[in-house]
């Protein structure tokens, strides 16, 4: 007949999810016997640990009960036996992260990523976290992340936090590359994320500005008495991104040659690459430059003027709210609109696609087209087209 006091510790057990705690069995054999969850099938698994034979049977006592006590503290905090068991990889959850953020930051030191990259991945990383803690999920093993695990997760991202499907596709791809870190590194065999389809995207809310909101915007930068004026110009003229403008300085400018250097440590596509600065925007450019530094910062944390401290980028988008509230203006005219435009006058004004792609520096002329608007009337140009059949 069973020891009433260990049925009771066995009835009591059934609260635990990942193990059951240590017991002391004494018959023929003294054994500590507990249960822990297995790592791939989460299923729980009997561990068994047999008491040393003592010539006095209270020492021996003292012992096991030891033994017992230590195991039960180490499984409250999260210990695991088979984060032991020889020649397989169950790492933790824990481990995988330090491991991948390790690996993230030496591609920052060897100059393979950018450092916006990184501090994107590490937000991700924690928000992951965060998903955890929030709907009380315990993940010991790294093993334990499955399709479900990522699904839900991508779930929580659109619908529990209300983001969009951008947003949630950007997580999908972050969970691509995680997971294929970890199958790289052997804890997984395969990537759950396979077979997980990115969101359909609603078309863009940016939209190019028309000529009576160009010139209402230029006559408000104008009047600023910063280098914003000068800044938005770059982009526009110049094609330049947001973290690129941020990070431009001085001696990348070339004002005899009408170029700016952008090195591969600032360029989002990691190339040396040259843009041309069109001859309308020359002067507005020199001017803004007047006698600075080569290493000054061509847009600093001075209002966007030349000078010593980097501009955070944040700041562009801030100013951009400030004037388009000033105008009244819709929030489908962004500070990427100023790109927008520049791109479809280009277009429009006869330059070639491909001339103008190599200025934006996108990869393929499909990227570059995508920025032409739409008619959403009669086209003139076609109208009057002298063709006949």
């Amino acid at each position: 007949m069973p020891n009433s006091k260990n049925s009771a510790t066995r009835n009591k057990c059934t609260a635990f999810i990942d193990y059951k705690p240590a017991e002391l069995r004494i018959n023929k054999e003294w054994m500590i016997v507990y249960y822990a969850k297995h790592p791939v099938n989460g299923v729980l698994v009997m561990q068994r640990l047999r008491v040393p034979v003592m010539k006095n049977k209270a020492e021996r006592l003292r012992h096991g009960k030891k033994i017992v006590l230590e195991i039960n503290l180490k499984l409250v905090d999260g210990w695991s036996p088979y984060l032991e068991e020889t020649g397989k990889n169950f790492k933790t959850f824990k481990e995988v992260i330090e491991e991948f953020l390790k690996h993230l930051k030496k591609q920052l030191k060897d100059g393979v990523m950018r450092a916006d990259t990184l501090r994107t991945y590490n937000s991700n990383l924690n928000l992951l976290q965060q998903y955890f803690v929030e709907k009380s999920i315990k993940i010991n093993f790294a093993v334990e992340i499955n399709k479900k695990t990522c699904v839900n997760y991508l779930d929580w991202i659109y619908l529990d936090r209300n983001n969009s499907p951008r947003t949630r596709n950007n997580h999908l791809i972050f969970l691509k590359l995680f997971c294929s870190f970890l199958v790289s590194r052997g804890v997984l065999s395969e990537n759950p994320t396979a077979g997980i389809q990115p969101m359909k995207l609603p078309a863009k809310t940016r939209e190019v500005f028309p000529e009576d909101i160009k010139n209402k915007i230029n006559a408000k930068l104008q009047s600023y008495d910063n280098g914003y004026y000068a800044l938005c110009m770059t982009t526009y003229f110049c094609l330049i991104r947001n973290t690129e403008l941020g990070k431009l300085k001085v001696s990348m400018v070339n004002l005899e040659e009408s170029s700016i250097f952008l090195p591969k440590e600032i360029s989002k596509n990691k190339k040396d690459e040259f843009i041309t600065i069109p001859s309308q925007f020359l002067s507005i450019l020199k001017n803004h430059i007047g006698k600075a530094l080569p290493n000054d910062y061509l847009f600093s944390n001075d209002d966007f003027n030349v000078g010593p401290v980097q501009m955070p980028v944040r700041k562009i988008a801030s100013a951009w709210e400030k004037i388009r509230d000033e105008l009244k203006l819709e929030k489908k005219y962004q500070f990427y609109s100023l790109k927008d435009t520049g791109i479809t006058d280009l277009l429009n004004s006869g330059i070639p696609a491909i001339k103008v792609r190599d200025q934006a520096r996108h990869y393929d002329i499909k990227i570059t087209e995508l920025y032409t608007p739409r008619n959403k009337g009669c086209d003139a140009t076609i109208q009057d087209a002298n063709v006949s059949f």
